[in-house]
């Protein structure tokens, strides 16, 4: 089975959902991630009629009020019951602990009850900050119902290793998110909001990240996460085109 290439959108980009899905299924990209609030049923129809699925939701932020974030998690199960999503992105405010745990796990219940999975996204400016410990979360909620979340910024940026992404099962990847960076100059949220580029155009060794994961036979699913406040100045069916041709080449 072939890798599959798919789009993360940025949401900093003023554009509506029947726009950004007809210029990714444009492109080549077979799937398209949502923001939550765009995922109803007018979602649903465009994605059909453009031959495209939703991939992934965006996002879920856990943190130290149970009640609230419990609360995100049932309107996100809902949404991604709507449009057919495999994921619902998680990203972290508190780390894993004796309080947030159970938390984590109902949610992961919740979304597995709509179909979806929790990827568990790991960040070094987040308390969830490398691969093993995005791994710890997905074992708190149950790896039958959720897994982490790569994303080659994170990745490169922070302290994972690659002997840990060597390591990881690639039944625990949810799925990639596909990024380059130049040289950093600003802060980390700066930079990663605002200054990613398309893969190949940065100092990240995509070559070697690709091919780690591809020699042992991984075959699921790459989105693209361009973040740039630069490249959101193009049309974006130029954008898209960039996105998949730039990184298709090394999921070959």
């Amino acid at each position: 089975m072939a890798v599959e290439i798919a789009l993360t959108p940025d949401s900093r980009r003023e554009i509506d959902v029947p726009g950004l899905v007809g210029a990714a299924a444009g492109a080549g990209f077979t799937a398209v991630g949502l923001a939550a609030g765009r995922a109803d049923a007018a979602g649903a129809k465009t994605l059909a009629a453009a031959g495209t699925r939703c991939h992934e939701l965006l996002a879920l932020l856990v943190g130290d009020d149970a009640e609230a974030t419990l609360a995100q998690a049932g309107q996100l199960a809902e949404a991604a019951a709507t449009v057919g999503a495999r994921w619902v992105l998680a990203g972290f405010r508190a780390g894993l602990s004796a309080e947030t745990a159970p938390v984590i796990r109902r949610c992961a219940e919740m979304l597995a009850e709509a179909g979806a999975g929790l990827a568990v996204e790991f960040s070094p400016l987040g308390p969830v900050g490398t691969i093993s410990a995005a791994r710890e979360v997905v074992a708190a909620a149950g790896a039958e119902r959720s897994g982490v979340l790569i994303d080659t910024w994170h990745f490169f940026r922070g302290k994972s290793t690659w002997a840990e992404l060597s390591a990881i099962p690639l039944d625990e990847i949810a799925y990639i998110q596909f990024d380059d960076a130049p040289p950093p100059v600003g802060s980390g949220f700066s930079e990663t909001l605002h200054r990613r580029v398309m893969p190949g155009d940065g100092e990240f060794d995509l070559e070697r990240f690709a091919s780690t994961l591809l020699e042992r036979g991984f075959d699921g699913l790459v989105s693209v996460e361009v973040l740039s406040a630069e490249l959101r100045q193009l049309p974006v069916p130029e954008f898209c085109r960039l996105a998949h041709a730039s990184t298709a080449r090394y999921w070959r």
